[in-house]
């Protein structure tokens, strides 16, 4: 029997050794990306099943006086405050105070559409024709704000605490609020205080990184709504998670729902749910929601079927700035990708899929270090391991051309029509709406008057491989003999050779006018 004991202990021992060991691998992962987005400080938590297996302070909190980041540090988390909007939102509906489906403008708010509801600002797909697609946009989310004060007869951040924080003993959470607020409310309830004491006494200082990778010190903005300004820290951050899970806030339905994939008029299925992000990968299906606005962003992630949960606070904006994660992936983040090898996929075995993304991650991190040669090494890999074709190049005669457009341009090209000319249009850029109807990379043509006579914006487009944002336009015209300029302009991210996620199928980036012949092969 005593045989039997000691082999059980060593078994134990062994396996707790290695989850140690596995854990602290994931550890000093973390810290190398933090030291490569030059993040002055990083607070992490993971909790599995009812332990904590990880609560750590990486970096610094204040960078000149050299205060360390602690678990018990505090950051703004910039739009994971959207995850406590939808709970409050969903506790009104509990009571019978809210309906989702009531048009906003009921309650005050006029915005551009009135037969806009709640359930389309939760989900972010209020824009255009509501239902229609999805576009985050933390503005509009925003709007929930005012309607929660309406409902329930108090200002958000007095909703904010007596609902949520109070209740589950966040006591190093509060909200950003100005202080002629926090004297009022203080005055109205003392008991507050300690919550903001010890909020804004262990607050990290905020950064940004310059254009010459210097690390500046900035201030806050002064903002606080229901689209974000929360303050807390990782061990605050995991109460409120247990709470989710324990259906301490809301019943385990209404949760579910929040935790439901919403789908569009014409029944496409969204990235979100009510106020968080819902993503199945590899049959796993994961919770989450990032923050992101100057000096402060964030990460936070559920996986229900593991008992995983994994919170990453920082005093920049980078663990989310130079990620796409509004289009929806999670694991376009590098954190997210470290995680989900250290604690979802422990296979080793590589898949495309994440390799890929890995890939463009990686030269994401070398442009941000302004290392532009070692980027193209990744884009040229990322080629090779896809076997993508070659760059285009049509048989038809180049009339005007601008192409390799790169991030933050606007580049013109005038050119002459000497006789009426038919016109092949070719274009490729970033379409940033799910309908088609708003570009962030986009060309169009203006006559010698300034007009403009064509643009990529709302014409037909399809898929140009890569990132589904990734959109390709064709299309005939007629030039009358004049003077043109053709332009194209892109934005401050995904472009060509700085792709935040994967490129189009052939790395083309810009707009073409061709003289239109019947040898198109395109």
């Amino acid at each position: 029997m005593k045989n039997i004991w000691l082999l059980f202990l060593i078994i134990i021992t062994e396996e707790l050794h290695s989850q140690q060991s596995e854990i602290n691998r994931f550890s000093a992962g973390l810290d190398s990306i933090r030291t490569q987005l030059k993040i002055p400080g990083m607070a992490v938590a993971v909790k599995q099943g009812n332990a904590i297996i990880l609560e750590r302070g990486l970096g610094f909190s204040d960078v000149e006086k050299r205060i360390p980041v602690t678990p018990k540090t505090t950051f703004r988390v910039a739009s994971v405050t959207k995850t406590f909007t939808s709970t409050l939102v969903m506790r009104l509906i509990e009571q019978g105070k809210l309906n989702l489906d009531n048009p906003v403008h009921q309650y005050g708010i006029l915005p551009d559409n009135t037969s806009i509801t709640i359930r389309q600002l939760l989900t972010h797909t209020s824009e255009g024709i509501p239902g229609t697609y999805f576009h985050y946009n933390g503005y509009r989310y925003g709007l929930l704000g005012p309607i929660l004060e309406k409902v329930s007869g108090k200002p958000f951040y007095q909703l904010l605490m007596e609902e949520i924080l109070i209740p589950l003993q966040m006591n190093s959470s509060a909200p950003s609020i100005a202080l002629d607020q926090f004297y009022e409310y203080r005055n109205i309830k003392p008991s507050v205080l300690p919550f903001f004491d010890n909020t804004f006494t262990q607050l990290a200082k905020p950064y940004e990184l310059t254009s010459d990778g210097k690390i500046k010190r900035i201030e806050y903005l002064n903002e606080f709504g229901a689209f974000g300004g929360l303050a807390t820290s990782v061990q605050d951050l995991l109460k409120y998670s247990e709470a989710i899970d324990n259906h301490l806030l809301i019943p385990e339905k209404a949760q579910k729902q929040i935790f439901t994939p919403h789908h569009i008029n014409n029944g496409s299925v969204t990235p979100y749910g009510l106020g968080w992000f819902v993503q199945y990968y590899k049959g796993v299906q994961y919770y989450w929601h990032y923050g992101q606005t100057q000096g402060e962003s964030a990460l936070f992630v559920k996986v229900p079927s593991l008992q995983l949960t994994l919170v990453v606070l920082c005093n920049t904006d980078k663990l989310s700035q130079p990620f796409p994660l509004a289009d929806g992936d999670l694991f376009m983040s590098p954190v997210a990708s470290l995680f989900y090898h250290h604690f979802i996929d422990k296979t080793g075995i590589k898949d495309q899929e994440m390799s890929n993304k890995e890939l463009i991650i990686k030269s994401t991190i070398a442009n941000i270090q302004g290392d532009t040669i070692r980027a193209q090494q990744f884009y040229n890999e990322y080629e090779r391991y896809n076997k993508l074709k070659k760059l285009w190049f049509p048989r038809e005669k180049i009339i005007a051309g601008i192409q390799n457009v790169g991030i933050d341009k606007h580049l013109t090209q005038s050119f002459v029509i000497a006789q009426p000319t038919s016109v092949k249009i070719y274009g490729v850029g970033e379409n940033c709406s799910w309908n088609g109807s708003s570009w962030c990379d986009y060309g169009w043509i203006e006559d010698q008057a300034g007009n403009v006579i064509w643009q990529m914006q709302n014409q037909s487009s399809l898929h140009a491989g890569g990132a589904i944002k990734n959109q390709k336009v064709s299309h005939e015209i007629t030039l009358l003999p004049g003077s043109y300029s053709l332009h194209y302009k892109s934005d401050s991210g995904h472009a060509y050779n700085h792709w935040d996620s994967f490129p189009p199928e052939d790395f083309f980036w810009g707009i073409i006018v061709l003289k239109n012949t019947t040898n198109s092969h395109r």
